[in-house]
Parts: C-alpha cells; sequence; structure tokens
C-alpha cells in the first residue's frame, strides 16, 4: 500500500465544506471526504505549526520529540517518516512547507525527515526561485491589483510548485512503494492567491462564528491579555480582513484536486489518501486570535479526512483520533510493526469498520509560541484531554478550563468548579496524568494533579520510578545502561 499524505496549515475545521458550510468553496475536499472517510472527531497535539508536525513526522507529542515551539527541531535521535520508510524500501518523496529544521519560517532548503531531496521545495527554495524582489511581494501585498502589478500568476504561486512536484513525482516513481508528503502553506497568511479568488470574496460572505466575541468570564487571564492586545473584535473588521483568508481557501482546494486526480490516474487501486490540517485559527471566537495558549475547537479540532481504495465512501467516523496516530496507521497498513516509542495508535480498524473505536481520549499541549522571540505570549504550559464529548484543560499557571461540547458547543461556559462535572473532570484529570506518565513527558510534576479543585499528586523528591527510554525501531542506535 501506498500514502499520499495532504496537509494544510491554518485551515479551520469550518473552512472544509464537508464539514459543514458549502459556502466556503472547497469542493474537491468534499468530494475526497464523499470517496473516503470524514472523522469529526480529530485532534492536533498541539495547535502551533512546528510542535503538530512534529507530532505527525515522529508519531511523539512535541514535547518528547524536542520540537515542542516553533523554531525547535525535533531532537536527532528520534527518526522521521521519510527515515522509517526508507529503511523498510519504500521511496520517501516530500514537498513543501516543512517548518522541522529548527531554522526559521520558510526553512533552510535542505531535505529533511529522511526524505529524498529531489521533490524537496520548502520556502527557501520557493523564494530561490522566484527572486527576491518577487518575493518580497509575496510577503507583503495585500490587494489582488498588488498581487497583478507583481506578477502573481497560477504557475508562480508556492501551492501550484507544490503541486506540480507531487504529480510529478507520482506520474515517475512507477510500481516502487512509496510514501509522498505533500505539505501546503496555504491557507496561512500571507494568502497569496491568484487575484481572482481574493476577488471573489467579500466581507457578507465570510461566515460568523456563534461564539464570535464571547466573554471571557471565568476564563484564564493569558486569553483576556490577548483580547486586550488586538482590541475588542468588530465583525465588519474582521471579516473584511478574512477575504485574503477565505479566498487563499478556496484556491489552495484547486491545488489539492490536481494532487487528487493524479493519484486517481496513476495509482488510484493501490494508495491511500489522508488530509488534514496541522492546526486550526481562532477567527476571533472568544475574542482571540491566532492560535497559541488555548485549546478551543477553533485552533485543536482539525479537519481529516482518509480515502482508501475499496474503503468506505461518504461515511462519517465519531471515533476520538490523533495526528499521532498518522505514522502507526501507515505502518500497520504496510504490515511494519509499530515500536514503543510511538505514542499513537493505529486508526486502521475504522477503515473496515466506520463505527470501531481506537482510543478513549485525544491529548492535546501547549508550552510557548516561539523559542526565538516573545511576540505572542510567554511560556504558558497546557495539558488538554478530550474523551470527544468533554474536554478538560490544565492550564498549569492560570485557571483550569472543562466544556461539555454537546451542551456548549461553543466552548462559552467554564465548569471547572460545577459539581455536577466532577465525576467526569476527575476521570478526564485522571487520563490525562496517566498519559503524562506513560510517555515521559519531560514537563511532568506533581503541580499537574494539585490543582484548586482537586489534589491527587503530592510533592516529593524522591520516589518515583525511574524509567529507560522505550525502545524504537530495529534500525535506532541503542545506548549501554548502566545500573546505579
Amino acid at each position: 500500500m501506498n500514502f499520499v499524505f495532504i496537509m494544510t496549515d491554518t485551515q479551520n475545521l469550518s473552512m472544509v465544506g464537508a464539514y459543514g458550510d458549502p459556502s466556503v468553496d472547497t469542493p474537491n475536499l468534499d468530494r475526497l471526504a464523499a470517496s473516503g472517510i470524514r472523522f469529526d472527531r480529530a485532534y492536533t497535539t498541539c495547535p502551533l505549526c512546528t510542535p503538530a508536525r512534529g507530532g505527525i513526522f515522529t508519531g511523539q507529542y512535541p514535547q518528547v520529540n524536542g520540537a515542542w515551539t516553533n523554531n525547535q527541531a525535533p531532537y536527532a535521535n528520534v527518526p522521521l517518516m521519510g527515515t522509517i520508510f526508507r529503511h523498510f524500501g519504500y521511496r520517501a518523496a516530500y514537498t513543501g512547507k516543512w517548518h522541522l529544521e529548527g531554522v526559521s519560517y520558510y526553512g533552510d532548503g535542505v531535505p529533511g525527515g529522511g526524505f529524498e531531496p529531489d521533490w524537496w521545495y520548502d520556502g527557501k527554495r520557493y523564494a530561490e526561485d522566484i527572486g527576491p524582489e518577487m518575493f518580497h511581494h509575496y510577503r507583503t501585498v495585500r490587494t489582488a491589483e498588488g498581487l497583478r502589478a507583481a506578477g502573481f500568476t497560477e504557475d508562480n504561486i508556492f501551492g501550484h510548485r507544490v503541486a506540480e512536484r507531487a504529480i510529478d513525482f507520482l506520474n515517475r516513481v512507477g510500481d516502487e512503494p512509496f510514501v509522498l508528503g505533500v505539505s501546503f502553506d496555504e491557507p496561512h497568511g500571507p494568502f497569496v492567491a491568484p487575484p481572482e479568488y481574493w476577488e471573489a470574496w467579500s466581507p457578507g460572505d465570510i461566515p460568523k462564528p456563534a461564539n464570535f466575541g464571547v466573554p471571557l468570564t471565568h476564563k484564564p487571564a493569558i486569553q483576556q491579555v490577548q483580547r486586550a492586545a488586538y482590541g475588542e473584535p468588530d465583525w465588519d473588521q474582521v471579516a473584511e480582513g478574512k477575504i485574503r483568508h477565505y479566498g487563499c481557501n478556496s484556491y489552495i482546494d484547486r491545488e489539492i484536486g490536481r494532487v487528487i486526480d493524479a493519484v486517481a490516474s496513476v495509482h488510484g487501486d493501490d494508495t491511500i489518501i489522508i488530509y488534514t490540517s496541522d492546526h486550526g485559527d481562532m477567527m476571533r471566537a472568544h475574542g482571540l486570535s491566532g492560535k497559541g495558549p488555548m485549546m478551543y475547537e477553533e485552533t485543536t479540532h482539525v479537519p481529516f479526512i482518509v480515502r482508501a481504495p475499496n474503503g468506505p465512501t461518504g461515511v462519517v467516523s465519531d471515533a476520538v483520533i490523533s495526528h499521532l496516530d498518522i505514522l502507526p496507521t501507515m505502518l500497520a497498513l504496510s504490515g511494519i510493526e509499530t515500536p514503543p516509542s510511538l505514542h499513537g495508535v493505529s486508526f486502521a480498524p475504522i477503515l473496515d469498520d466506520p463505527a470501531a473505536a481506537v482510543r478513549p481520549y485525544a491529548f492535546v499541549g501547549f508550552h510557548r509560541f516561539a523559542v526565538n522571540h516573545d511576540d505572542f505570549g510567554e511560556f504558558f504550559p497546557i495539558r488538554c484531554v478530550t474523551d470527544g464529548r468533554h474536554k478538560l484543560s490544565i492550564n498549569l499557571l492560570d485557571t483550569d478550563e472543562l466544556y461539555d461540547l454537546a451542551e456548549d458547543p461553543g466552548e462559552c461556559t467554564n465548569q471547572i468548579s460545577n459539581p455536577a462535572y466532577a465525576i467526569v473532570r476527575d476521570e478526564l484529570h485522571d487520563a490525562l496524568l496517566e498519559e503524562m506518565d506513560r510517555i515521559r513527558d519531560p514537563f511532568r510534576s506533581y503541580r499537574w494533579g494539585d490543582r484548586p479543585w482537586r489534589t491527587v499528586r503530592h510533592p516529593f523528591y524522591q520516589g518515583g520510578a525511574r524509567r529507560d527510554r522505550p525502545a524504537g525501531f530495529p534500525f535506532e542506535p541503542t545506548g549501554v545502561e548502566w545500573q546505579d
């Protein structure tokens, strides 16, 4: 079985028509959902680019693999998807945004992750191709007229060139087993698309979140600080500012469609397509912007669609899954054993039975926005757990949160101190602490279990158990363990 993994950046769940609003104009993702399985409870490991991507390509939580903040690469001893599959005899190609090298947003131009170099095309390579003047315009132009004046047409836009390389690989790889990563920077800012896509949208077309600008009563102080920094939201202004975002979202769907069609044309009977976004965007829900130290559905709950040859079509799975499960699933479908060092589980059973479940909870975390600056907040450690119905967020330095997603889908009412939710809250809390212990979370301490509403961990200096690193893949080197 071959795999084509398609990823977008900053694509909110609501920006995919298959999830309920066809007006957002994503016909290709919609038809992918119609020909496969749409997962309705999929979660990122962190609502931030580098950590989210690290979770996907290593199969480990960001705080364990080393890429726990932007501009922080995974540890050198952690194998990534390309290295893993090439070891087992697969071709492994990658094109598009990487953001895991630890250098900068646009990358350093050096192929990473163990992927073959011939199709590598990160932001730096794109910048070099179009030249410094056009790349300056790429980053700064804000009008359709400006795009035209700078010479932007379909063939010189980042997303188009990424799709071209993906299609080239598909046409060249032949019968060799392969893994292909297609990573679109779009619809992340600067939202560049052919000018007509920006012009197709007006403020009245932008869907307004039901929880737009709701009060932050009983919410963490850092959320209130962020809201104050951005100012009280005005929908007319927000909608005007989102025109480029939604225009780019519509555009990149067309490039995704080209890749989907290429798969169908040359590898339709032996290739699984997996599509997701690394994280979402707050869209000024709760008056907040972007992504970062908040665990709301707008940023953590991601679109996720899988199409398998001869698999279920047009069905929906309510199973809770995590980005961590992508790599174990690919391994399982390839007949490769998943080692204990990986943190996820295979969702392959769901591909046979969409009513199946593979995990009771998904876990999400956060630490800081970027290691190289303080432009966006500060160190703000969070651990979050959801069972698909309820969500608990432990904000280690601030107020904790509990939401009932069925009764309160907009997460407007914090139930952390409501006695009626004490049992489910404590069950989620226990699951969260157990997961932190299981994975050897480097940020674990008794304080995660010593909260104003419950104490199940107490201070200690000695007495905890020592646990060596779990076994990895057969090709990973091992050291000598000394017994004290």
